[in-house]
């Protein structure tokens, strides 16, 4: 008799029920998905903390650019060919400026503006076989500076007040603003359906 019992008992225990495999699979199917789903986001996150890096790298070097050469910007009250003049707007800029390169103090013509999402700069040396100071129409030979630039503005203070332009050339005593503010924002496109960009926004002061 209890042989038989055990037995019974042995046969009942064979294999697994249907509801064990079911619920098998669906803890297997679950974990697989949660490591999927895990690694998707550390992906993606990776992904986008580089390209905010990269964006930050880009951001510097422009207004590092502008930076060094708008903060020496020269201006006087001669007239003709030999008037250095400053001249802004908005999106533009154009001034006279010190810049060494490959000879000490060299002057130069700089032109910077924003057009395509794109920063461009053209730059014209002033030296004794081209002594000529003033502004070409445009911005002839520009080379881009920046790229993925998604808006990018220029304004001017005068010690009291921000203006959205400034023309040395039609004042009765040329000055300099005293602080131009620069604001850059580089964007690279969408993750996950969100815009991955930055933003900067600083005041550089003209002169010493």
């Amino acid at each position: 008799m209890k042989e038989n019992i055990l037995f019974h008992h042995l046969e009942e225990d064979n294999g697994f029920t249907l509801i064990e495999v079911l619920i098998s699979i669906f803890v297997f199917t679950f974990v697989c998905l949660s490591g999927i789903f895990i690694l998707k986001n550390s992906l993606l996150s990776s992904r986008k903390k580089q390209i905010e890096k990269d964006i930050m790298k880009e951001i510097i070097f422009i207004y590092d650019f502008i930076e060094k050469r708008i903060s020496n910007a020269m201006i006087n009250e001669l007239s003709g060919k030999y008037r250095m003049n400053f001249k802004g707007g908005d999106k533009w800029v154009k001034f006279v400026s010190s810049f060494s390169e490959d000879k000490e103090g060299d002057i130069v013509k700089f032109g910077i503006y924003w057009k395509d999402n794109k920063i461009m700069v053209n730059m014209v040396r002033v030296d004794k076989e081209n002594p000529d100071f003033s502004f070409f129409e445009g911005f002839p030979g520009a080379q881009v500076l920046g790229l993925d630039i998604k808006d990018f503005s220029i304004k001017y203070f005068d010690g009291e007040n921000w203006y959205e332009s400034w023309d040395t050339e039609v004042m009765e005593e040329p000055k300099l603003p005293e602080f131009v503010e620069i604001k850059i924002v580089v964007s690279k496109g969408k993750i996950e359906g969100k815009e991955v960009e930055k933003q900067i926004k600083k005041t550089i002061k003209i002169g010493f």
